[in-house]
């Protein structure tokens, strides 16, 4: 490792120290070459492995709703090499509360790449290896308070778990925390009156959603939202002119993003003139059309460019908060199973 790798992990895992504590786990198997596109994109496709339902259902079920749908985590993807090939890990840091949850992490991606070890780092830097037989931790080995090196003793340890003999590994470079790499541009000041917008901001499709009053086949927008299954916030919009508007942003994994836009396309209604708006993950502002097409992009978002959409259409001024008193909690897993029936009958209806 060369003195600015090393000193890119100091200053990334010094930062989360006393504040998260954090684990290093493989993100891809040797030999697992990614070419360029996806190398710069590889952040993507891990949420598409990580989310995909049907094709993976055991690796699935290893991941805790906190890591899969929760956004109170950070992630860097860590560059090296193995000889001569590209060998990615991944540094994870996790609520300090939360322990338990970031072991059942560890353990996806044990089983996920084939992996023995997993490298922790506690809250106060202290560092140790702990050792895994399938998706179960059977003990540990302490290394001391954090060293740069750690992570190249580390990865060496995840090669020869992966009967690689010969071959040494060398860590390149971390980058930073991967919803900032997606979203580079975007300006995150003043998004506090959009509830956890900026946690998801670069990680999820997020989609605003003015609140229906209505019901569709005997259901009200909210019990679609829970058999969507995805987490929401509930936010005021305030004119000048005396309108008022609620939107629900909702914050869409990759892979429940059709699923999502076949139901809202049935839930909305043709003949409402309200704006219907879409953040990508990459940070770029649409509105979309009832269809759910893109109508009009709006360009970078920003609380600047959100505002300015709203307040374009000759309503005046334009203050925003949200609801306080309004607390997501996912469903039950009955309402969760029943929702998803009902959902599949819809899809099946849309086709």
């Amino acid at each position: 490792m060369d003195v600015l790798g090393r000193s890119q992990l100091n200053y990334v895992v010094q930062s989360y120290i006393g504040k998260r504590i954090m684990i290093v786990v493989p993100s891809q198997s040797i030999g697992q070459d990614v070419d360029a596109e996806g190398r710069s994109n590889h952040l993507f496709l891990n949420r598409q492995i990580i989310c995909r339902s049907n094709t993976d259902n055991q690796a699935m079920l290893g991941l805790p709703y906190s890591y899969t749908t929760g956004r109170n985590w950070c992630r860097h993807h860590i560059h090296g090499f193995v000889g001569d090939e590209s060998f990615g890990m991944e540094l994870i840091c996790w609520s300090p509360d939360s322990l338990e949850g970031l072991q059942e992490v560890a353990a996806w991606y044990v089983q996920k790449y084939g992996a023995h070890h997993v490298l922790f780092i506690s809250l106060k830097g202290d560092t140790k290896i702990w050792n895994y037989e399938d998706a179960r931790i059977i003990g540990h080995r302490k290394l001391g308070p954090w060293q740069a090196d750690y992570i190249e003793l580390y990865g060496q340890m995840v090669v020869d778990d992966l009967k690689c003999k010969g071959y040494t590994y060398q860590c390149t470079s971390i980058e930073e925390d991967y919803r900032l790499v997606r979203t580079p541009y975007c300006d995150r000041s003043n998004l506090d009156d959009l509830g956890q917008l900026s946690s998801h901001l670069g990680t999820d499709h997020i989609l605003f959603i003015p609140a229906l009053n209505y019901q569709v086949e005997g259901r009200t927008m909210q019990q679609y939202l829970s058999f969507l299954d995805v987490p929401y916030d509930k936010v005021n919009h305030s004119f000048e002119t005396g309108e008022a508007l609620v939107y629900y942003v909702l914050y869409v994994r990759h892979c429940r993003l059709k699923l999502v836009l076949d139901v809202l396309q049935l839930l909305v209604d043709d003949g409402d003139n309200k704006l219907l708006l879409y953040v990508t993950p990459e940070g770029n502002l649409y509105a979309l059309r009832r269809n759910m097409s893109i109508q009009q992009s709006y360009g970078v978002f920003s609380r600047t460019s959100y505002e300015s959409v709203f307040t374009g259409m000759n309503r005046g001024g334009l203050q925003i908060h949200i609801d306080e008193e309004f607390n997501y909690n996912r469903p039950n897993m009955f309402t969760r199973m029943g929702g998803a029936m009902i959902l599949g009958q819809i899809a099946k209806g849309l086709k």
